[in-house]
């Protein structure tokens, strides 16, 4: 079992084996169940990890005058 240190801000880090053994990815969202002397963390939503090369081309932008772009002239399509 892995022991991790809570920050002055109240966060831990979850150990990348425990991550990659439950599917935990970023903005996965958990619950902490108070068991009367333990805390178990639940798993409430899971979020699968985003491949940013799947949004490639999604937003086209025109070219402004001088080569610089304007959000006037930003078209999202």
């Amino acid at each position: 079992m892995s022991a991790v240190t809570l920050t002055e801000k109240g966060q831990i880090v979850i150990p990348a084996e425990i991550r990659a053994r439950f599917g935990l990815t970023p903005g996965t969202q958990v619950e902490f169940v108070d068991e009367g002397g333990a805390i178990r963390l639940v798993v409430r939503r899971r979020v699968a990890r985003s491949d940013p090369a799947a949004g490639y081309g999604l937003v086209k932008v025109a070219p402004a005058r001088g080569g610089a772009v304007t959000p006037e002239r930003a078209s999202v399509t």
